[in-house]
This record gives structure tokens, sequence and C-alpha cells, in this order.
């Protein structure tokens, strides 16, 4: 019997990370980064939401789109705080 579906080719395991971060990368550019990275989330999101307002599914995707939204605040405080000199360690 012959086969339908030919095998898949072989995979290399990559080695090299795809993503690195810079050890001198300043921690203020990290935070905007990862803050604009996050509004990115937000609005594909939002914009994809509203072109499918009804389907199912449509919870997972506002619960994806609120945590972007809340983690990008958390950021922007955590950029103001360290901008004005007010960013102090975690209190015990």
């Amino acid at each position: 019997m012959k086969k339908i579906v030919p095998d898949p080719p072989p995979h290399q395991i990559i080695t090299t990370p795809y993503f690195r971060i810079h050890s001198d990368l300043n921690p203020f550019d990290s935070l905007a980064y990862a803050s604009e990275l996050l509004r990115g989330i937000s609005e594909t999101t939002d914009e994809y939401c509203r072109g499918r307002a009804l389907e199912p599914g449509q919870g997972i995707l506002v619960n994806v789109l609120h945590s972007a939204e809340c983690a990008r605040a958390l950021v922007e405080h955590a950029l103001t705080q360290l901008e004005s000199g007010n960013g102090q360690g975690a209190k015990a």
C-alpha cells in the first residue's frame, strides 16, 4: 500500500537563540521597549476583537487584552518612578 502523505523533512535542532537580550541593555530602555511590545499586543487584540465581536472564544481574547493593558500600566508606572528617582525596592 502506498503512503498518501510523504514523510516530513528531517528537523534540525536550532542551538542559537532566536531572540537575545544584550547584557548592556539599559533598564529604562528595557521597560520602554516592553511597554511598546505590550501596546502592540493591546492594539492588535483590540482590533481583532472589534472585528469579531460575537464569535466564540471572545472572552479569551478580551482576557489577553486586559492582561496586556495591566502589564503595560505596571511598566509605565515603573518607568515613571525610575525617572522621577522614586524607584525603591520592595517593601517588607
